[in-house]
């Protein structure tokens, strides 16, 4: 029942704003790439139903921070949550799989890989906004000028300062959204 069940829940939101309003309405779908085959069924039966096609942007998966997967819910020290203690979050960073060598002297020598790194991973897309200091991280990654242990000290900072900011802002936001359910 899944198999069949599941590309029509993934396809819903394609076309709910279209039943809703009464009209056919464009609708572009954000999705990881594992995602595509429901897409690609969805688009296929949108026009015999009445629709427009939906589109599709693919985005890339924000690695856990194990080593190669995703994250999981299931695997709390694989993900860094917004409730999670900042100082828990800085320990899964200093624990996260690097592309860094065995040793020190090696990542000094031949350098690391920031491909499979996830620290550069979370630094690429979440925590550093300034082009030129990622190009840099990468380059220094590289060439050895860096080590793992660096960037996850500057990455741990990074996270540890997110989540208190955010979660003093969530805190601050509760009664807000307390209120407007209430009224609603």
């Amino acid at each position: 029942i899944g198999l069949i069940f599941f590309p029509a829940i993934q396809a819903v939101p394609c076309f709910l704003e279209s039943v809703l309003t009464g009209k056919n309405v464009p609708c572009l779908i954000p999705a990881a790439i594992d995602q595509d085959p429901y897409w690609r069924v969805t688009r296929d039966v949108a026009p015999k139903l009445g629709f427009y096609k939906p589109a599709q942007i693919h985005s890339k998966f924000l690695p856990g921070l194990g080593r190669g997967g995703k994250m999981s819910a299931s695997q709390p020290e694989t993900c860094i949550f917004t409730v999670d203690p900042p100082e828990l979050a800085e320990k899964k960073v200093f624990n996260a799989f690097t592309g860094g060598q065995p040793t020190m002297e090696e990542q000094k020598k031949y350098g690391g890989n920031p491909e499979v790194c996830t620290v550069y991973q979370y630094m690429y897309y979440l925590f550093e906004e300034d082009d030129k200091k990622v190009k840099e991280l990468w380059e220094n990654c590289k060439s050895g000028k860096i080590i793992c242990g660096e960037c996850k000290s500057i990455l741990a900072k990074k996270v540890k300062d997110f989540l208190v900011e955010h979660q003093r802002k969530r805190e601050k936001a509760k009664n807000v959204v307390e209120e407007y359910f209430l009224e609603v």
